[in-house]
């Protein structure tokens, strides 16, 4: 014999809307923010947010990842290893404004944090316009060498890129190599008593080519920009 069924239960409302959407967000019950708009999840105040205003424009001078002279943590080496405890990475950001997103280029500000730590301004220079001048070349898509590669890739199904026998390919090794050489020449002059870790740039493939992340920095050193801001030279 079969229970019968409870017809006081209630059913189940049919949907009314497409399920791929997600569900539907939250409606809040307080309106004390209506008239100024959305407010700040922790407080009104403008003191009180944890990650700042995500929609005010940076200020370089304020200090903070943003800053030229931050050092942030070191992600090129295991979280357990001695030197994520006392290295830490100057990350030159990208400069939009030389090429666009025809080819990366990277900013001219020199962070005098690197100074004490072994990489001069003159150096900085030399730096940055060998990797500028260099990507420029190299990502530049009118140039008559990226064209003929594209027109090969595309008659040999793309074989001629995956066989890495474009110049662009090529070139970017050259690059990386000559990145390595550089690393062993500040390793040759700048390593010694006074400064433990010389600096090194990391290869720009582990980087995405966004950043130009310098390596070294000891926490041990007592290093200015540390705990606050240095003024931020442009290099002409």
């Amino acid at each position: 014999m079969t229970p019968e069924m409870d017809t006081d239960q209630p059913t189940a409302a049919p949907f009314d809307h497409d399920l791929e959407q997600g569900p539907e967000p939250h409606r809040r019950d307080s309106t004390a923010s209506l008239d100024d708009g959305i407010g700040s999840a922790i407080s009104s105040s403008d003191d009180s947010s944890i990650m700042g205003d995500p929609d005010a424009p940076a200020d370089e001078e304020e200090w903070g990842p943003q800053h030229p002279c931050f050092p942030h943590l070191n992600p090129h080496v295991p979280v357990d290893s001695p030197e994520y405890a006392s290295t830490r990475i100057i990350r030159i950001k990208r400069d939009w404004l030389i090429e666009g997103d025809l080819a990366p280029t990277f900013s001219n500000i020199y962070p005098e944090i690197l100074d004490p730590a072994g990489l001069s301004e003159v150096e900085f220079r030399r730096l940055i316009n060998k990797l500028n001048s260099e990507l420029v070349a190299i990502f530049n898509p009118y140039s008559m060498r990226n064209i003929v590669d594209g027109v090969l890739g595309l008659l040999t199904g793309w074989l001629w890129d995956d066989f890495g026998l474009t110049h662009a390919k090529s070139r970017l090794a050259r690059l990386e190599r000559w990145i390595e050489r550089w690393n062993q020449e500040m390793e040759k002059t700048v390593g010694g008593d006074d400064i433990v870790i010389p600096p090194k740039v990391m290869p720009l493939r582990q980087t995405a080519y966004m950043t130009v992340s310098v390596f070294g920095l000891s926490t041990s050193r007592s290093l200015p920009c540390r705990f606050k801001p240095l003024k931020v030279r442009k290099t002409q």
